[in-house]
């Protein structure tokens, strides 16, 4: 909360977002002494928000990642529709997030100018903003229960709706996938070997939830969903300015911080990067508490008292 020097610094491990990346020997050491609570996994945002306090909207969170993309609030029901890859394996499917490293920007609006000149009639319109997608639609639908973040991984029927409300978002779906078949992008990124767009992962449906005012810490993120839960309580939001001693100088009285995703190959040195600027901080006394979030519904909670207690667990990370 505002005025507790407290930091709540968000992990969103990029394609792995249930592990936390390996460390170095001395910052496990650390860690060890610290506090660790695990939570349902889920969008890291509805991990965040009952650490401040803050209630958890019910819908709309596709509406409001598009407020934290464009700065603008969203008008009527939408979802986020965002660009998958959906593996048929021999007896089931496997749902395959395609982030901004398997897919650019280009290929996005490719993909939904094409949706919009194909299908974009009647009820259903398509947007692509940025390496995101959204459908919006004049009667609310069933979506999917969680982002392709969480569903990365896993079979797609295990979050999509079923039976009778299941209807609108099936029908849809099968007519995305048969004009995607024939998009012009799929038929570039199959002569260069690439994993197709095959699907529209639709969740996050809803109008914009109506936010009160609320004493949020000021929030230092690229991350929209976070930028728009923000904008919609008039809190302060900004851009991540790159490094964590920026947004304590900044904030000096506390902050919430989401860091980029981390290419795989660096995520622990980049982690340890991040951990060795909050230990100096919590040993100055710049901060009295650090909070961890990362997917996976991992929490660690460490203070600067923290490196002076006796007892040392074995740290057990995922």
């Amino acid at each position: 909360m505002p005025g507790t020097k407290h930091a709540t610094v968000v992990l969103p491990l990029a394609r792995n977002g249930d592990q936390f990346p390996p460390v170095s020997v001395r910052h496990r050491r650390w860690l060890a002494r610290s506090r660790l609570s695990r939570s349902a996994p889920g969008e890291l945002l509805s991990q965040v928000l009952p650490l401040l306090a803050a209630p958890t909207p019910p819908h709309g969170f596709g509406a409001l990642r598009l407020w934290g993309q464009t700065g603008t609030r969203p008008e009527g029901w939408l979802a986020a529709a965002d660009p998958v890859f959906l593996e048929a394996r021999l007896d089931h499917v496997v749902l395959h997030r395609l982030d901004e490293a398997e897919l650019d920007d280009g290929e996005v609006a490719g993909i939904f100018d094409y949706l919009q000149e194909n299908l974009g009639a009647g009820t259903d319109s398509f947007t692509g903003v940025g390496k995101f997608g959204y459908v919006h639609r004049h009667h609310p639908m069933e979506v999917a229960q969680a982002s392709p973040a969480v569903a990365q991984g896993n079979s797609p029927e295990e979050f999509l709706p079923t039976g009778e409300q299941a209807r609108a978002h099936d029908r849809l779906q099968g007519e995305v996938q048969m004009c995607l078949y024939e998009s012009p992008v799929n038929r570039r990124r199959a002569d260069a070997g690439k994993p197709p767009v095959n699907g529209l992962w639709m969740w996050g449906g809803g109008a914009t939830p109506a936010l009160s005012s609320m004493p949020l810490p000021p929030l230092y993120a690229d991350e929209p969903l976070f930028k728009g839960f923000w904008l919609g309580a008039s809190a302060v939001a900004a851009d991540w300015p790159g490094d964590l001693d920026t947004c304590l100088e900044l904030s000096p009285n506390g902050f919430v911080a989401v860091l980029p995703e981390f290419a795989a190959a660096d995520a622990g040195g980049q982690v340890d990067t991040h951990l060795a600027v909050l230990r100096r901080m919590l040993q100055r006394g710049r901060l009295r508490a650090v909070t961890l979030v990362t997917g996976g519904g991992l929490q660690v909670k460490i203070d600067r008292w923290s490196a002076l207690r006796l007892w040392r667990r074995k740290l057990t990370l995922p």
